[in-house]
C-alpha cells in the first residue's frame, strides 16, 4: 500500500469506552475526541481518498510549561524501572505439586509466528513441568479460526484447564469455548486485556497491568521534550492489547504534555511487512513536527524503523517488547527506549495463575508481571556484567528471582 490511509481507529470496546471519556474537561488538559453529529469533535472521519489522520490527541488550550519537579517525579518513576526488577508478588503460599499432579494443562498461542508469543509456549511447558503438572500441551498455532477450535476442542480430552494466550477473538469461538468450559474445562484468557479489563466468554482473565507500558512510553517522550511531544503512535488494530497499552500512554499524556499531540496511524496484523513501513514513511512526510515515534506493538517495530529510515528523518522510536528482535533493536539504538516484557516471568504467572482456578483458591487482584526500561546502553552494561555466554541479552534482563520467588510460593 504505497499511499497514506490513516483510517478510523478500529479499538475494541474498552477503547471506545475510554476516547468519549478523555474528551477536555475544561481545565486546558489534552483531549482526545471522536466525530459525532454534533460537529464538536476535532476528529473527522476519512477514507482513503481523503488521506486526513484521524486520530488526534491535541492541546485545546494553552497550558503552563511542565515544572521541574514534575520532570523529576516522572524521571524518578522511569528510573524505578530500570533494574532487573524484585519478586514481589503477594500472595498465598500453595501446594503447586499436590494441585497438578495428575493433571493436563493447555496453553494455546495466538500466532507461532509472532516471536514473543513462540517463547512463550517453550516457557509455559517449562514452568507447568516445574510447577508438577502431567501434561503440557502447547503446539504451534498458524493463527487461524480452525487452529483455535481444533484445540479447544483437544482440551476437552486432554486438558484440565486451557489458556488462550494474546489476540484470539473469542467471538468467533463462543460456541466452542461453551463446550469445552460444559465438559468441566476452565478456559481462561491472558496477554490481551489489562488488570481492570475482563475478556467475554472465558471463566478468568489474568490481571496484568498492561498500562504500565503505556504509562513509561509517554513518560519517556515527555521528560525528553520536556512536555512537548508531537507523537505518531503506531497501533496494531487487531490488537487488544496494543488498546491497553495505549490507553495507559493516552491518560499520561493528558496529564503532562503541555504542547502537542498525538496521531494515531493503525494497521493490521497482514499489513506488517507489508506495507506498513510504507504508511509511517508517508504519515512521518506529511508531518515536519513529529518528534517521537511510539510503537504500540513488538510485530510492527521493523516497520517503524523502516519507515523512519525511508522518509530520512531523525526521529526517536520507542517500543514495547519483549521478543528477540526488540531486544536486538534496543541494542543497536535503532529503538531509543524498549518497555522490555519477560516471556518467562508472564509463563510462570500464567502457570501460578491457573493452579490458583484448579485449587480455587483466593486469585489475587494483580498478576506479578512486571516491566523493565531498556536502551543501547543499559544493555551494553548487564552484558558487561554478564561473562557466561548467552544467546541474547532477553535472556538476562530480568534475571531468574522470579523462578526462585514462585518455587517458594509453590511449597516444592
Amino acid at each position: 500500500m504505497k499511499r497514506l490511509s490513516l483510517f478510523i481507529l478500529t479499538f475494541a470496546v474498552a477503547m471506545m469506552t475510554f476516547v468519549s471519556a478523555g474528551c477536555d474537561d475544561g481545565t486546558g488538559s489534552v483531549s482526545i475526541s471522536e466525530k459525532d453529529e454534533s460537529k464538536e469533535s476535532v476528529v473527522q472521519e476519512s477514507s482513503e481518498e481523503s488521506k486526513e489522520q484521524v486520530v488526534d490527541i491535541s492541546t485545546v488550550e494553552s497550558r503552563p510549561e511542565i515544572t521541574k519537579a514534575q520532570l523529576n517525579e516522572l524521571n524518578s518513576f522511569i528510573s524505578a524501572y530500570k533494574d532487573v526488577p524484585e519478586f514481589t508478588f503477594d500472595a498465598e503460599n500453595i501446594n503447586a505439586k499436590e494441585i497438578a499432579k495428575g493433571k493436563s494443562i493447555m496453553l494455546v498461542p495466538d500466532n507461532s509466528n509472532n516471536s514473543f508469543t513462540s517463547l512463550i509456549c517453550d516457557q509455559f511447558k517449562t514452568a507447568a513441568k516445574t510447577a508438577g503438572f502431567s501434561k503440557r500441551i502447547c503446539n504451534e498455532s498458524d493463527g487461524t479460526v480452525s487452529y483455535y477450535s481444533e484445540s479447544l476442542g483437544n482440551a476437552i480430552e486432554n486438558s484440565d484447564i486451557v489458556l488462550m494466550y494474546g489476540d484470539i477473538n473469542k467471538d468467533e469461538l463462543s460456541t466452542d469455548i461453551e463446550r469445552t468450559q460444559s465438559n468441566g474445562v476452565k478456559v481462561l484468557s491472558v496477554g490481551n486485556m489489562g488488570k481492570d479489563e475482563k475478556d467475554h466468554y472465558v471463566d478468568y482473565t489474568l490481571p496484568i497491568n498492561y498500562r504500565l507500558a503505556g504509562k513509561l512510553l509517554a513518560d519517556w517522550a515527555i521528560t525528553k521534550k520536556s512536555g512537548k511531544v508531537n507523537a505518531l503512535a503506531i497501533n496494531n488494530s487487531d490488537s487488544t492489547l496494543s488498546t491497553s497499552i495505549y490507553n495507559g500512554f493516552a491518560d499520561e499524556f493528558k496529564k503532562y504534555v503541555t504542547s502537542g499531540y498525538c496521531t494515531v496511524l493503525s494497521g493490521s496484523s497482514l499489513e506488517v511487512g507489508n506495507g506498513l513501513s510504507a504508511k509511517i514513511k508517508q504519515a512521518i512526510d506529511k508531518d515536519p513536527n513529529l518528534n517521537y515515534i511510539v510503537v504500540l506493538d513488538e510485530s510492527m517495530i521493523s516497520d517503524a524503523i523502516s519507515g523512519v529510515e525511508q522518509s530520512g528523518k531523525d526521529i526517536a522510536i520507542i517500543s514495547t517488547g519483549g521478543g528477540v528482535s526488540a531486544f536486538d533493536a534496543a541494542e543497536n539504538g535503532s529503538v531509543e527506549m524498549l518497555v522490555a516484557q519477560s516471556y518467562e516471568w508472564t509463563a510462570y504467572a500464567m502457570v501460578d495463575y491457573a493452579l490458583r482456578v484448579l485449587n480455587k483458591s483466593e486469585l489475587p487482584i494483580e498478576q506479578d508481571v512486571p516491566v523493565r526500561v531498556v536502551t543501547s546502553e543499559s544493555i551494553k552494561n548487564d552484558l558487561k556484567e554478564n561473562t557466561y555466554e548467552i544467546d541474547g541479552f532477553h535472556e538476562i534482563c530480568f534475571g531468574s528471582n522470579f523462578i526462585t520467588g514462585y518455587s517458594g510460593i509453590w511449597n516444592l
